[in-house]
């Protein structure tokens, strides 16, 4: 056997070996990018629910309200799986300040003891929730990156 064909085969196995180890890299790049993608989906899905209760709690009508608020709910549970425990948390947080707020409109109205009181709770809550537009994105951004 030639010499040149002994090194081209000795070069040829290693060669073939390095570009399967390349198709594998490029293979798991493709799954977790496809992995990043998909729980995209289902986290700008909790975001978007999310963010459309707090701008519909400021600017919605009654019935919105309510459904958004209940859809919230919905979603939080599903982000257990999806969301570390500190957005779940924080997600929980924006619910219940939510449901406060909610309360104390409504013993607003019936005159409750202390409405002074209640008026200007409701006023620091009411001046949290509008702040939770831009924390909610810097929460959950670090989830909903596409980038590789």
């Amino acid at each position: 056997m030639p010499i040149w064909l002994q090194i081209v085969l000795g070069v040829s196995a290693p060669a073939i070996a390095c570009f399967g180890a390349y198709i594998s890299y490029r293979q798991w790049q493709l799954g977790r990018y496809k992995l990043k993608h998909d729980l995209f989906e289902k986290r700008w899905l909790i975001y978007a629910t999310a963010h459309d209760a707090i701008v519909l709690f400021l600017n919605g009508s009654e019935e919105e309200k309510i459904n958004q608020f209940k859809d919230l709910k919905v979603k939080i549970v599903g982000a257990k799986f999806l969301f570390p425990p500190n957005v779940c948390h924080y997600l929980n947080d924006i619910f219940n300040r939510i449901y406060d707020i909610r309360a104390l409109e409504h013993n607003i109205q019936i005159g409750l003891e202390k409405r002074e009181d209640m008026i200007q709770e409701h006023k620091k809550s009411y001046k949290w929730l509008e702040d939770q537009l831009d924390i909610l994105v810097e929460k959950m951004k670090p989830y909903l990156e596409l980038t590789i």
